[in-house]
């Protein structure tokens, strides 16, 4: 009998709390439907009302004070909102206008025997291209060779913004995007690929680093929006949805010069700092600064980095802007054009 007794007491208790609930809820929109706009009304009239009261007028004054805040405050916000909304839809457009004029080209992944090619050395040897550009191939090319790459035609683009050094698509997320590099780090922040002001800036490569032929560190920045355009689905890496999905692991950049593919080494997040954005490693041990990184990833990518790899860094703001997600992945491919 007790077991029924209990059963009853908690069905009664579970009842009235939610008629409770219920109740507040529709008490509050009682109030804000009526009680609130009564009391505006209040206002309106102690500004127009007697103007030989002077409590009244005093009264007035308060109610016009009081009034022209809100009404401030308002205008405000919906100023701040529709800039927001349209700088978005600006973007938006802008992004869709520019990968339906571009011509972009994602190779099949290619069937590669089984037997592994003799003359390892091969891609070392082949010759310089016509004009000089420093032959480079990862470590482990072989081993990466089959993996496709993203060929992108730069002609329209460069005519559009000069400034446009190459085109970034991170698997996985909605990273798709041309990458442009000016002489600072601030301008393309505030700066749409078209030039014009937009909160939501652009996706744009540090200004120290050789976009062209790829340095030891080639370092890659966007906002993080809400409205997942920029890098706004970066965050999303951090997900173990993304994480334990091998095929994400893949970034791909073309350039006017060559396609490449880099591959995911390391990924968190960590307090504002520069630490991580190092371009200069004459007087400090890039072996250790992969080290570094590749031990605060929260994943663990299974992928062997060396000193003599090339690296790519992204960084954009979490969600509340307080903190920095990187994302660390190695050059494993590349072909020159």
């Amino acid at each position: 009998m007790d077991i029924f007794k209990y059963f009853y007491t908690g069905i009664k208790s579970i009842s009235i709390g939610t008629i409770k609930i219920l109740w507040y809820f529709v008490y509050g929109i009682y109030n804000v439907v009526t009680i609130f706009p009564k009391y505006f009304i209040y206002g309106i009239m102690a500004i127009f009302g007697n103007k030989d009261n002077k409590k009244r007028i005093h009264n007035k004054k308060i109610s016009f004070i009081m009034m022209g805040l809100s009404v401030l405050v308002y205008l405000i916000c919906v100023f701040y909102i529709s800039r927001w909304y349209v700088q978005g839809l600006k973007i938006k457009y802008l992004t869709d206008d520019i990968i339906s004029s571009t011509e972009i080209i994602e190779e099949e992944e290619e069937v590669i025997p089984q037997e592994e090619p003799e003359p390892v050395e091969e891609p070392v040897s082949d010759p310089e291209p016509q004009d000089s550009t420093p032959v480079y191939y990862p470590n482990d090319y072989w081993d990466y060779m089959s993996v496709p790459f993203m060929d992108v035609n730069f002609t329209d683009l460069v005519n559009k913004n000069p400034d446009t050094v190459g085109w970034i698509k991170v698997d996985g997320t909605k990273v798709n995007y041309p990458v442009v590099q000016t002489d600072d780090n601030d301008y393309y922040l505030t700066h749409a690929f078209n030039g014009k002001n937009n909160k939501s800036g652009w996706i744009f490569a540090d200004y120290r680093v050789n976009f062209e032929n790829f340095g030891r560190h080639t370092i890659i920045y966007g906002h993080n929006m809400n409205n997942n355009t920029m890098f706004g689905t970066i965050p999303q890496m951090l997900n173990n949805n993304y994480l334990n999905n091998s095929s994400n692991y893949y970034i791909r950049i073309s350039t006017p010069s060559c396609n490449t593919t880099w591959k995911l080494f390391s990924i968190y997040m960590t307090d504002p700092e520069v630490y991580y954005l190092k371009t200069n490693f004459k007087t400090y041990s890039f072996e250790e600064f992969i080290s570094t990184l590749k031990s605060r990833s929260i994943y663990n990518f299974g992928i062997d980095v060396t000193p003599d790899d090339k690296i790519l860094t992204l960084s954009t703001c979490n969600n509340t802007a307080t903190k920095r997600i990187a994302v660390h992945a190695k050059m494993i491919n590349i072909e020159y054009k």
